[in-house]
């Protein structure tokens, strides 16, 4: 059933503690935000080139791609970083990775008011991150809490930074442990009033294959929704817009990011859906016209290609 514009949210752009949001509320920063994908593209583009860049806002980290990895640890695989850190060697987490390197730049970042998620998951050729039960869902969360947000550990891979958010992208069909693990996650984001923390999610764009994770989305601050690879409801195909008014209205009170490529040139020659700036700056221009009240911004795929695509990140940043 096609959600109508008219019964989406409430326009209030009120900025509200994401810790103590309740759905159907408005719980993320104001809307018109860039966010990117970094990590997974090889090529140049460093992390301290994308915090430099005034056109982003949210820097998604790609990826932690296994949940249960060496030593029942998880696994990420960031950028160039290379192997573990001798902590975590000692303890037998030999999936993480030492992100020493990387912490000059996060606080750089942070410093400059850009948010920072980790981003779970990736293709299913490159990632599982499914969960047996709710009690693997409140173990992972409390492991994610301690080694990358506001916990403690000796194998935090970025030492005392704490990164701002969680980014759900399961590309599975299964979410089961996934609503258990979101509930014990916001349980220790209210326990830190230093600072917010967010979640993020990223679904395909098909709005009937992702109903069953509608209950886990709806538990989101953001949703950029890859609009990309999935046919007449890709960016300015055909049934774009209806598919956009599907998910304004099927996510309670998360904001809806419009997610595009941002090269038809994929290291994995996944471009199907890439569009040129203007024809995606166009797009946006009409998604602004539909009146959502929880229109959020966009979010592109990926911080190398759009360096290597001419820039591509700039082209559109001031119609965001």
């Amino acid at each position: 059933m096609l959600f109508q514009a008219a019964l989406i949210a409430t326009g209030v752009w009120s900025v509200l503690a994401p810790c103590y949001a309740l759905e159907g509320e408005t719980r993320a920063p104001g809307p018109g935000r860039l966010a990117v994908y970094w990590g997974s593209e090889s090529g140049s583009t460093t992390l301290d080139d994308v915090c430099s860049d005034s056109s982003y806002n949210i820097v998604n980290l790609a990826f932690l791609n296994y949940f249960f990895s060496a030593g029942g640890y998880p696994a990420t695989s960031i950028g160039d970083l290379g192997g573990p850190s001798t902590a975590q060697r000692d303890a037998g987490a030999t999936g993480l990775q030492d992100g020493s390197s990387l912490i000059s730049a996060m606080k750089a970042c942070q410093s400059a008011g850009k948010l920072l998620f980790l981003s779970l998951g990736g293709a299913n050729s490159y990632a599982d991150v499914t969960l047996d039960s709710d009690a693997q869902g409140e173990q992972m969360a409390d492991t994610l809490w301690n080694l990358f947000l506001g916990g403690d550990s000796a194998l935090r891979p970025f030492g005392d930074v704490k990164l701002d958010g969680i980014d759900l992208d399961n590309e599975s069909s299964d979410h089961t442990g996934y609503l258990a693990m979101i509930r014990r996650l916001r349980s220790h984001y209210s326990s830190d009033s230093s600072k917010a923390y967010y979640l993020s999610a990223a679904p395909r764009c098909s709005f009937r294959e992702a109903s069953q994770w509608l209950d886990v989305y709806r538990q989101a601050d953001l949703v950029w929704v890859q609009f990309y690879g999935c046919g007449q409801s890709s960016v300015a195909q055909r049934s774009f817009a209806e598919a956009v008014a599907n998910w304004a209205g099927g996510i309670g009170g998360a904001q809806l990011f419009i997610g595009a490529l941002a090269s038809g040139d994929d290291d994995a020659g996944d471009t199907a859906g890439y569009v040129d700036a203007n024809t995606l700056v166009a797009s946006v221009q009409s998604v602004k016209g539909m009146g959502l009240g929880n229109y959020g911004g966009v979010m592109l795929w990926d911080a190398q290609l759009a360096v290597d695509n001419g820039n591509y990140q700039k082209q559109i940043a001031g119609s965001v």
